[in-house]
């Protein structure tokens, strides 16, 4: 049984303070050791002699019954990045979830975009190209231990095999679907198979900070980081050519945090003990235990801790882009295998929900 202690952080200063309680080295703690750009840094203090190294973070503004707690993340490391608390106080605690992972495909393109943005923005001219297979929505994320409890999946194969556990080395589907244009200029190649694209037109009546969180994830983790490359990507764009849309690679907002690299396989991932294939920002790749293959230690885990199918993810990522008002913007989400058709890769994308950090950094 895990237990938790509560830490109030106070926004824009550098003290933090804390309950006035004494910890053994039998107890489980949270200490908040930094917060800065919106971003607290906190160290997890953990039973002496403990293995698990498998925690869920848990966050509120206050502590006003009834307290809304909000699922944060599951992490496997004791440091840990919490980014985007833009409130002037908030408290963190340790708990326990689990359950499994629901995904449908009874879902229309229309439904899907009005998931994706507020509800004041009007959604037009939504099409999904590929697999009906390889799209739809997902509920229970935070049971499984992903960051996002609800949204929008766009898959390179079949998102039933989302489902976890992680008892495959190589899950996968090849859904016969067309590789896309957009998708195989990121990677200057065009040996490309079974992409996902959902694309949709939105105008909003006021001027807003556009946000997408979502998570990445992949069978071809760890050990195909290097040959099998699946892309993905979220275009935004307002410039025409003729009747088209101008979309290329400036277009694209999944990117690695602090670069501009696209989001995939090979620039996101903790190294692999096969080959051996050297780490990339591996500070946003999130492990679980490929049943035949290792990353690299520390960013190894030893069994799965994530009840999905996939052998390693990012952290929650986000996309953002600025709106203006009365503005047509022509959004592109897609996803796609490289070098091979099976394998699977997917995106979770996050409902849209009002964050405390309402503006474009």
């Amino acid at each position: 049984m895990i237990s938790f202690e509560e830490y109030s952080l106070f926004s824009g200063e550098s003290l933090f303070s804390s309950y006035a309680v004494e910890y053994t080295t039998n107890d489980l703690w949270l200490e908040i050791v930094a917060y800065t750009n919106s971003t607290a840094a906190l160290v997890i203090h953990e039973p002496e002699g403990e293995t698990n190294h498998v925690h869920d973070l848990f966050y509120t503004k206050n502590l006003n019954p009834p307290v809304d707690w909000r699922y944060v993340m599951r992490t496997t490391r004791t440091n840990v990045l919490v980014p985007e608390l833009c409130d002037e106080m908030g408290f963190f605690k340790l708990a326990v979830t689990n359950g499994n992972l629901t995904v449908s495909t009874n879902i229309t393109a229309q439904a899907m975009a009005e998931m994706l943005v507020p509800p004041w923005v009007t959604v037009t001219n939504a099409v999904y190209t590929g697999a009906l297979v390889a799209r739809g929505c997902f509920t229970n994320g935070n049971g499984c231990g992903l960051p996002i409890e609800t949204g929008v999946i766009l898959s390179s194969g079949n998102i039933a095999i989302a489902v976890g556990t992680n008892s495959i080395q190589s899950a996968g589907t090849n859904n016969l679907a067309d590789p896309d244009d957009d998708l195989d200029e990121l990677l200057g190649n065009n040996d490309t198979f079974n992409a996902a694209v959902l694309e949709f037109d939105i105008v909003s009546t006021n001027s807003f900070c556009l946000k997408f969180h979502y998570v990445y994830a992949s069978e071809e983790y760890p050990n195909y980081i290097s040959d099998y490359n699946d892309p993905m990507a979220i275009f935004v764009t307002t410039n025409w050519s003729g009747t088209n849309w101008i979309i290329d690679r400036t277009n694209n907002i999944a990117l690695v945090p602090g670069t501009t690299n696209a989001v995939s396989v090979s620039s996101i991932n903790g190294g692999c003990t096969y080959q051996p294939i050297v780490e990339s920002n591996p500070q946003f790749y999130v492990d679980n235990a490929d049943p035949t293959y290792s990353s690299l230690p520390e960013y190894s885990l030893n069994t799965p801790a994530f009840n999905v199918q996939y052998d390693g993810m990012t952290i929650l990522l986000t996309g953002r882009v600025w709106i203006n008002a009365n503005v047509t913007n022509h959004i592109k989400i897609a996803i796609e295998d490289f070098n091979d058709p099976v394998y699977d890769s997917s995106i979770f994308i996050r409902k849209w929900a009002v964050d405390s950090c309402a503006e474009c950094e």
